[in-house]
């Protein structure tokens, strides 16, 4: 079995922003510290939770490049490089690799989307210009679309095509990509609901929204796992279920929460980017009561 090129929890940072949509780059390293210090094996920069879409491509590779700074080569750093289109992805590419990341990862584009030929093409594109690894990201309920296995298993023939981070949250496809990929992929789950579950069939990551506002639970969850302690890690599982229950039930959005979680730890998190507004006040309220009932850090 060859071994998968990350392994742990890697959490899919938050950005933090000013009122005026800067980022601010004295927050963003404090909650990198706070990470590191709380056990987590890596990051992923510019993704979903980390709001990458929501950036200018200078934003985007000055994120990128204060992320893999700050984390001075203790842990590796994924950046997510996925646009609209091909040419910008290589850009942002090209510039992780210059600036130190491990790898990279792209979710297909969206708004137009391309058939598999072009999609394989893109990914292609991709690839041959850099020499790190590059993930597919699959996050269909916000791309409009989904990356099968089978789409996976021509795209993966991709030279410098290392793996996929696959956020669908279908255990049966994750399962499927792992058994039936057509060479030897590493598999990163990105839905935190099923991280004990995948970790099972064989993903070896997880690149984790809720492990911003609660790295230490899902570390906990992933040395239980590894210890083969499989009691104790679906008790984590459960926990963390119920807290990711609250950060994606409580006011606008998850990132606005998962911010707002984090400020409540006294970690400075910014705001979230327009058109995404942060939490009210009353919302803040009600954020902080369900939490604490879960006894947790809050």
């Amino acid at each position: 079995m060859v071994k998968p090129l990350f392994e742990g929890v890697f959490p899919a940072i938050v950005t933090p922003f000013d009122h005026r949509g800067d980022v601010d780059f004295d927050s963003l390293r404090e909650v990198v510290r706070f990470q590191i210090e709380a056990g987590v094996h890596g990051f992923f920069a510019c993704g979903t939770v980390g709001e990458g879409v929501l950036m200018s491509i200078e934003q985007r590779e000055a994120v990128a490049e204060a992320i893999i700074r700050e984390a001075s080569s203790r842990v590796p750093v994924i950046v997510h490089v996925g646009t609209t289109n091909t040419s910008e992805s290589v850009d942002l590419a090209k510039h992780a690799e210059r600036s130190g990341a491990k790898a990279v990862g792209a979710i297909n584009p969206f708004f137009f989307k391309p058939d598999i030929e072009g999609l394989i093409m893109h990914y292609q594109e991709i690839a041959s210009a850099v020499k790190i690894p590059v993930f597919v990201y699959n996050i269909p309920q916000l791309t409009g679309f989904n990356i099968t296995p089978e789409i996976f298993g021509k795209i993966c023939l991709v030279e410098g095509v290392s793996g996929i981070k696959d956020s669908s949250g279908n255990l049966s496809q994750l399962q499927t990509i792992i058994e039936t990929s057509p060479k030897p992929v590493t598999v990163i789950n990105g839905a935190d609901d099923i991280f004990l579950a995948a970790l099972i069939v064989g993903a070896s990551a997880e690149i984790s929204g809720v492990a911003n506002a609660a790295p230490e639970l899902m570390v906990e969850l992933y040395e239980s796992f590894k210890e083969n302690n499989l009691k104790r890690a679906l008790d984590l599982q459960r926990k963390v279920n119920a807290l990711r229950r609250v950060l994606y039930g409580v006011g606008p959005s998850n990132i606005a929460a998962i911010k707002a979680a984090l400020e409540l730890r006294g970690v400075r998190a910014g705001l979230p980017k327009k058109p995404l507004r942060p939490m009210k006040p009353d919302e803040v309220d009600k954020l902080k009561e369900k939490l604490s009932a879960l006894k947790l850090y809050w």
